[in-house]
């Protein structure tokens, strides 16, 4: 019985499967056992048990099974450089990470964007009722608003109407965009999005943290640059590490070093192709890569933390903003024609 569980749930069976196989259990005794704790997906289990002992190799049976494609391509280089153990804690860690930052995400956003919602609800019946009348009476009075005024309660006026138009407008230029990118290729994509303000320093870490950390495994394991480079590209989980490897493999038969072909993929931090450098004279390259994928995970974090303590203080600024627009609307124009009178 398949079916996509949980991506908190995933990151415990992943921990726990990590956990299990490093105090002696076999991957079937593992799964067997979490069957049995998870009774509500005990066929769940059942299902990837059975297709271990046909002879498919883990990664498969999780890409099968509807899994995180980051935590089954870690399994994949763990299938080959032999640390599945560890691979498996860390992806299960991945997993709950991301599922906890989603959550917070959520969180941040629930009151703010249902605040905002509420005044959208509130400009629309100003639009049709409160304003109108506001106007009739100026009229009335023959009071004339000036040109900031007028703009003042245009704006207020249309806000609901802007609104919806930029929300249709950002939902059409991100399907246009994701259509037009799907054309290009994954080094392609890449490139562009190492260029993107505030998305290129998460994407360049995220990147660097996974490529130097797999690196680190292959290594220690006692693959060659060029072996490594031949795991990438048979894999086909994860394009942008095919074309990479690809792309590494045609600068090294032209004559460059490996630091110095990482040094031309922009999605990577600048740093790495210094370590790799580094690393390669000292013979401990293994060792450097694992510790500064360590150092790009805590950098990433940090910056996480801190787009999330930004995020919440600038939609209530926003809204805070749109609340006295509605009240400038309503009470300036009250206010000068009582002077004016």
């Amino acid at each position: 019985m398949k079916g996509r569980l949980p991506l908190h749930i995933q990151g415990e069976i992943l921990l726990k499967t990590g956990n299990m196989l490093n105090n002696g259990f076999t991957l079937q005794q593992a799964l067997d056992f979490q069957g049995r704790m998870y009774r509500k997906h005990q066929m769940f289990f059942s299902s990837m048990i059975d297709q271990l002992q046909t002879g498919q190799p883990f990664h498969h049976v999780m890409l099968g099974h509807d899994f995180d494609r980051k935590a089954c391509t870690q399994v994949y280089f763990a299938d080959k450089h032999g640390f599945l153990a560890e691979s498996l804690e860390e992806a299960g860690q991945y997993l709950i990470r991301r599922d906890t930052e989603r959550k917070k995400l959520v969180q941040l956003l629930y009151y703010p964007l249902l605040l905002f919602f509420v005044l959208l609800i509130v400009g629309l019946l100003m639009q049709l009722f409160l304003l109108p009348r506001f106007q009739l009476f100026y009229q009335t009075m023959g009071y004339e608003p000036n040109t900031g005024l007028k703009l003042l309660l245009h704006l207020t006026t249309y806000l609901p109407i802007y609104s919806f138009i930029f929300i249709i407008l950002s939902v059409g230029f991100a399907v246009t965009a994701v259509i037009i990118i799907r054309k290009y290729s994954a080094l392609e994509i890449a490139s562009l999005y190492s260029r993107l303000p505030f998305i290129k320093s998460f994407y360049k870490l995220y990147q660097t943290i996974f490529l130097s950390r797999e690196w680190s495994f292959l290594l220690k394991s006692g693959f060659s640059m060029n072996e490594i480079m031949h795991i990438m590209e048979e894999q086909n989980l994860r394009p942008l590490m095919r074309e990479t490897a690809e792309y590494v493999k045609r600068l090294l038969l032209v004559g460059y070093s490996t630091s110095e072909a990482l040094a031309h993929l922009h999605f990577l931090e600048d740093e790495m192709a210094l370590i790799v450098a580094h690393g390669e004279q000292n013979s401990r390259l293994d060792r450097e890569l694992l510790y500064y994928s360590q150092i790009c995970l805590q950098r990433f974090e940090e910056m996480t933390m801190k787009l999330f303590q930004v995020i919440q203080p600038t939609i209530f600024a926003v809204i805070g903003f749109v609340v006295i627009i509605m009240y400038m609307s309503i009470f300036l124009p009250m206010f000068r024609m009582i002077e004016s009178m």
